[in-house]
C-alpha cells in the first residue's frame, strides 16, 4: 500500500506541476502612462461668396463672346451653352484631407429635360488649393479658408425636339462637397 500512495502522490505532485503551467507566470512586469498628448479632428465647410452668381450665354458665335444672360427674361433656344459662376468659401482643416465637388439635385428626367446637361468645373487657382485633372479630386494645403470659383456649365442641344416653351427649373441646382480621404 506504500507503494501504491507514493505513486499516487508523485502522480498528482507531476500533475499539479503541469497544470501551473498553463497559468500564470510569475514573471516580472511594469506599466508606465504615456503622455501622447491629444488629437484634434479637422473640418470640411463649404458657403457660398456674399456676392450673387452670375448666368453669362458663352455659345458659339455670340458676340460679345460672354454675353449677359436674364434667366428671368432671356431665353434658351437649342445650341445654348449657358454658365453660372459663383465663388464658394471651403473651410478645410485636416493633413491629407481631399475632396470631391459635385453638382446635385439636377438629374435629367424629372428636373431637366433630357436635352439639357450640365457641367460642374472647379477654378483651382486660388494657392493651396489643386485639383486632378483626371479624378475632379480637390487637395488642400494647410488649413484655410479658400476662395474658389465654380462655373456650372448648362447645355441645351441643338438636336432638341418638341421642347419649345418648356421650363428648364436650375433652382434645385446644389453644390456638394464630399470628403474623399
Amino acid at each position: 500500500m506504500k507503494k501504491v500512495m507514493k505513486a499516487a502522490v508523485a502522480a498528482g505532485a507531476a500533475g499539479a506541476l503541469l497544470l501551473g503551467g498553463v497559468g500564470t507566470l510569475a514573471l516580472w512586469n511594469a506599466d508606465a502612462n504615456v503622455n501622447a498628448g491629444t488629437v484634434t479632428t479637422g473640418h470640411l465647410t463649404m458657403t457660398t461668396d456674399a456676392a450673387e452668381g452670375v448666368w453669362t450665354e458663352t455659345s458659339e458665335g455670340v458676340e460679345p463672346e460672354s454675353a449677359a444672360f436674364n434667366p428671368l427674361t432671356d431665353r434658351m433656344v437649342p445650341g445654348d451653352v449657358l454658365t453660372f459662376k459663383q465663388n464658394v468659401i471651403i473651410g478645410a482643416s485636416g493633413k491629407n484631407l481631399k475632396a470631391l465637388l459635385s453638382e446635385t439635385g439636377l438629374t435629367g428626367g424629372t428636373v431637366l429635360p433630357a436635352e439639357v446637361t450640365v457641367a460642374l468645373a472647379v477654378d483651382d487657382s486660388d494657392a493651396g488649393v489643386s485639383q486632378d485633372e483626371d479624378t475632379g479630386v480637390i487637395t488642400f494645403g494647410a488649413a484655410a479658408e479658400y476662395t474658389v470659383p465654380v462655373t456650372v456649365t448648362v447645355t441645351f442641344s441643338d438636336s432638341a425636339v418638341g421642347t419649345m416653351n418648356t421650363a428648364v427649373d436650375l433652382g434645385a441646382l446644389t453644390l456638394t462637397l464630399n470628403q474623399v480621404r
